[in-house]
């Protein structure tokens, strides 16, 4: 049993029994105006789709060439389908500002939450005395780095804002009585500051201040 092949032939284009014309120094093609039929000789009062007044109709030529889709004036093919004309582009004069349209507001919904600023305590004071004398004491400068050894805090576990300072009693090059060194570490982040007296090679505690911060909260 075989097929019936069924040959269905292509619709014609809009253009079909049209004059198509070629205007004078214009690369694209025309459509003549509904009745026009083929002038004898180039003449300008031939009225086009796209320029219904023959007073103002560009001089034509009839063509017998190809005709495709891509050659005809756009404007002819929007006539000839009804569709409206596109809209001209709005001129923008140079160097004028130009207000812009203002965005959409954004209304997914989101939960938004305030970050609440970095708690700062008040700053670990240094013993201004000891023994009843006074002590002399250096700026504060970061700590060094020591390999091998955990620069954290050990109350609220900062990394990174450890601060060292010496101070001392009496003059150092003074024999009577001895000069008396001493030290103090503290965290800038929490406040946490412990001082020192150097005696011999031993350090002793002669000053504590207690952090308000929570405990690890650096961690």
């Amino acid at each position: 049993m075989s097929a019936l092949a069924v040959e269905v032939l292509a619709s014609p284009p809009e253009w079909d029994g049209r004059l198509v014309v070629r205007a004078a120094g214009r690369p694209v093609l025309h459509i003549g105006a509904e009745g026009i039929t083929a002038p004898s000789v180039p003449v300008f009062a031939v009225a086009l789709e796209c320029t219904p007044d023959a007073e103002r109709a560009p001089g034509v030529r009839p063509w017998d060439g190809p005709v495709t889709k891509s050659a005809i004036c756009p404007a002819c093919l929007r006539s000839l389908r009804g569709e409206p004309e596109l809209e001209a582009p709005r001129l923008v004069l140079a160097g004028v500002a130009e207000a812009l349209p203002e965005p959409e507001p954004d209304r997914r919904e989101r939960h938004l939450q305030a970050v609440p600023a970095p708690v700062t305590y008040t700053e670990a004071p240094l013993p201004d005395k000891h023994a009843g004398r006074p002590i002399t004491w250096s700026p504060w400068k970061p700590a060094p780095t020591i390999s091998h050894y955990d620069p954290s805090c050990e109350w609220c576990g900062d990394q990174d804002h450890g601060e060292l300072t010496s101070g001392c009693q009496g003059h150092p090059g003074s024999k009577t009585p001895p000069p008396r060194v001493f030290l103090a570490r503290r965290c800038t982040a929490c406040q946490l500051m412990t001082a020192y007296e150097q005696v011999g090679s031993e350090l002793e505690t002669i000053a504590h201040h207690k952090s308000r911060a929570p405990k690890d909260c650096n961690r």
